[in-house]
């Protein structure tokens, strides 16, 4: 599979974990609202109140004074958990790698060939340099994002899957690499 393909299944799987997410979060934030009330209605001396009780009946069976601060703290906890994943930002990490892949794929057919021409390979470098600057530079705006809260389970696959599309690039510029060296191409 391709860099971009990889990156592309990485980042569905992440959005689908934030899409899932904003969906708990509008349970959850009913949810904590109705605690909310229930609160006030036990402040006010309101529990036994059907009329005023009505708004909140489907939560009834759950809420009772003794537990309701427990369960608001949980709801709030879960929300803070859920609020973290947060949208991925577009960092334009695919664009990079897609070039970035182009670059490699080209350097790979020469390899193939046996192509040892200065000017072929001081070509390459110069196309490779631009973009793997990009993909620097669109890998900072990620680091940043990712950093934030990183311990979280879709951040920290994003992560991983971040880091092994890296090792590929790494592994395939590697080779690129030695074989300019053995072969003593310039430049």
């Amino acid at each position: 599979m391709s860099l971009v393909q990889n990156w592309r299944l990485a980042k569905k799987r992440y959005d689908a974990a934030h899409t899932q997410a904003q969906k708990h979060i509008r349970s959850l934030n009913a949810k904590l609202s109705a605690a909310e009330y229930y609160l006030h209605a036990l402040r006010d001396n309101k529990l036994t109140d059907k009329a005023h009780m009505r708004r909140i009946d489907s939560y009834l069976d759950e809420f009772n004074p003794d537990s309701i601060q427990r369960i608001q703290s949980t709801l709030f906890r879960e929300l803070e958990e859920l609020t973290a994943i947060e949208t991925r930002p577009e960092a334009g990490i695919e664009r990079a790698l897609g070039a970035l892949e182009q670059i490699l794929e080209a350097a790979e057919e020469l390899m193939a060939k046996g192509d040892v021409s200065d000017g072929q390979w001081s070509q390459y470098r110069e196309v490779y340099d631009r973009s793997a600057h990009r993909l620097m530079d669109a890998g900072d705006i990620f680091e940043e994002f990712i950093n934030k809260r990183a311990n979280m389970e879709a951040k920290l696959a994003l992560r991983l899957d971040h880091a092994a599309i890296l090792k590929q690039i790494t592994q395939r510029s590697r080779a690129v690499h030695d074989y300019l060296q053995r072969n003593e191409v310039s430049g």
